[in-house]
């Protein structure tokens, strides 16, 4: 894109199947600027045929291609340039208005499609500046969802990929890496005597201090509340870097009387040393930052052998986990999703706990990536759709059509029996299928594209219900909703819990709203703990809730009780 005097122009690249096309789109695309108003200029070339046409958007200097190919060129120019990482808004001539033309053309990747006989200039400008938008929206989106807003420092699923390529680049040059997890030890009683504000300063105050301690190169993040993440390089002289974690501590905790900083905890892991896995790695310094904090913070603390003992405990629960059904371990809980117009119960989440007599109370962010290791996902998975199905088969029978949502974890998708195995359930124990809705994050959905697809198309066809859970955390680019049969949008709790005072979150609401909307998925917010995050919800027309503050997380006979005493919010909880 060209920009001169504030007028931008752009590039239109128009490729067909026969000349006399050609000609037609060339003769449009002139005439388009005489459309545009107060828009851009847009220029326009042609290409003599679609691999032609693939190597200049490869080159990436077009702005849009306007493509008039037959359906089945059509589709696999799409498909060539969406897999070869081409982001470039495609428009599609389609000589064919019907539904079964046009719909393969967007599910293989096209922005848009213009039937043939209505191709105008007016018509194409309006197309070009509703792709246009849309490419802005899943900028800003993919932005705020990497980023964090207070800060302005990465988030940590941006770290976690970032960490990834840099230990490949170290792995090739043979460099020392370390990591370090960063604890503001004084955070949470500062911002219960000094109030939220000031505790806000304070993490941005210490985002400044830490990007001007350290070099351009090194990577700094906020992983959550008041923990950071850096990366950098080292040598492998070990009390060099003790002393570059004693100048990040005094910097964090201000140099004279009159800075006001704050005391830090900092756990410290090395690669290659401790581990060259970056997700062990970053569990090896925040066991180190744990135990500094056990030891009073204002420290810092290597990852060595001393504290394997973590690790052997990972190993005991993973031999532990695959009998927890047996010996009755396992249970799971139902959080009520109400509906923002009715205010009455109309699902739940299901949620897996376990009790284990030698870990206490194991989190499933524990647990989970254990049971996928070791193979058990597939029998716990398999244990909670069946408890599931029963208990929702036991409302209906007593008058209370719920629907029940089960987060499914990639792991239980190996194999290819999942589908079959879910409908064996449902015919078992008489269960709609329409009443069972599975939560899957946007990384399930994304991970093999091709072998999923069928998966998701035999579920939908059983007439279960796909959910994105965890939405707007992952990936943003937002065309996997069009790929796969999604019925519906969870907005992740990150986002609600700023609401209604953080503008920023409040348009990523409003945004992922809007657009659940017009591609007709209900969509669902889930963490809500406050009066006024209702009030705003139901302001933006956002479709149910879910949160400690309308329903806690309850056995199958609270919620029967629930059911059968209060079916909608409590007026305490929800006054009108």
């Amino acid at each position: 894109m060209n920009e001169d005097d504030g007028h931008s122009t752009l590039h239109l690249l128009c490729v067909a199947q026969t000349p006399q096309r050609r000609r037609r789109l060339e003769a449009c695309a002139e005439k388009l600027a005489d459309s545009a108003g107060e828009g851009p200029d847009w220029h326009s070339s042609s290409a003599p045929n679609a691999r032609r046409a693939l190597a200049i958007l490869g080159a990436g200097w077009v702005d849009a291609a306007l493509v008039d190919l037959d359906q089945q060129p059509a589709l696999d120019f799409l498909q060539q340039a969406r897999n070869s990482g081409i982001v470039t808004p495609l428009l599609v001539v389609t000589a064919d208005a019907a539904a079964g033309h046009w719909r393969p053309l967007l599910e293989a990747g096209a922005d848009e499609f213009l039937p043939a006989d209505e191709l105008t200039p007016l018509l194409l400008e309006r197309s070009l500046r509703l792709c246009s938008r849309n490419q802005a929206l899943e900028s800003r989106l993919e932005y705020l969802a990497q980023h964090d807003m207070l800060t302005g420092l990465p988030n940590a699923r941006l770290f976690e990929r970032q960490l990834d390529l840099s230990l490949h680049t170290a792995e090739r040059h043979g460099r020392c890496m370390a990591l370090m997890c960063v604890h503001l030890d004084e955070f949470q009683a500062r911002a219960r005597s000094l109030g939220q504000e000031a505790a806000e300063l304070l993490l941005k105050q210490s985002a400044r201090r830490l990007r001007a301690l350290l070099r351009r190169s090194d990577l700094v993040a906020r992983s959550h509340n008041e923990e950071f993440l850096l990366l950098l390089e080292c040598s492998a002289d070990l009390s060099d870097l003790a002393l570059t974690a004693s100048r990040i501590l005094e910097t964090l905790a201000g140099r004279d009387a009159t800075d006001d900083g704050c005391r830090a905890s900092l756990g410290i892991a090395v690669f290659p040393h401790s581990s060259s896995e970056p997700r062990q790695l970053l569990d090896h310094a925040r066991v180190a930052l744990n135990q500094v904090r056990d030891a009073g913070g204002n420290d810092f603390r290597l990852y060595d052998e001393a504290l394997e003992v973590v690790s052997h405990r990972r190993v005991l629960m993973e031999s532990a986990l695959p009998g927890a059904i047996q010996r009755n371990e396992l249970s799971v809980r139902f959080q009520p999703r109400f509906d923002l117009r009715t205010r009455r119960i109309t699902g739940a989440e299901v949620l897996l706990r376990w009790d284990s007599p030698d870990f206490g109370a194991v989190s499933p962010e524990q647990f989970i990536p254990a049971a996928e290791a070791t193979g058990a996902i597939n029998r716990i998975g398999g244990w909670v759709l069946e408890q599931t199905i029963r208990a929702g088969r036991q409302w209906l029978d007593a008058g209370h059509r719920l629907r029940l949502a089960v987060n499914v974890s990639g792991g239980q998708f190996r194999g290819g029996e999942f589908a079959n195995e879910l409908a064996r359930l449902l015919e078992a124990h008489g269960l709609p299928a329409e009443l069972l809705e599975l939560e899957l994050t946007e990384g399930v959905f994304v991970a093999n594209v091709a072998e999923h697809r069928d998966l998701f198309t035999h579920l939908t066809a059983l007439g279960v219900g796909l959910a994105v859970d965890d939405f707007g955390t992952g990936y943003s680019a937002l065309a996997y909703l069009r790929h796969f049969p999604v019925h519906a949008l969870k907005i992740d709790r990150t986002f609600i819990a700023p609401l209604p005072a953080s503008e920023d979150d409040g348009a990523i609401v409003r945004a992922i709203v809007a657009m659940g909307h017009a591609l007709d998925l209900r969509v669902v917010a889930e963490g809500v703990d406050s009066i006024e995050q209702i009030r705003f919800l139901e302001g933006i027309g956002c479709d149910e809730i879910q949160g400690y503050l309308v329903g806690m997380p309850m056995t199958a006979e609270e919620l029967n009780t629930r059911l059968e005493q209060h079916p909608g919010a409590s007026e305490d909880a929800w006054p009108a």
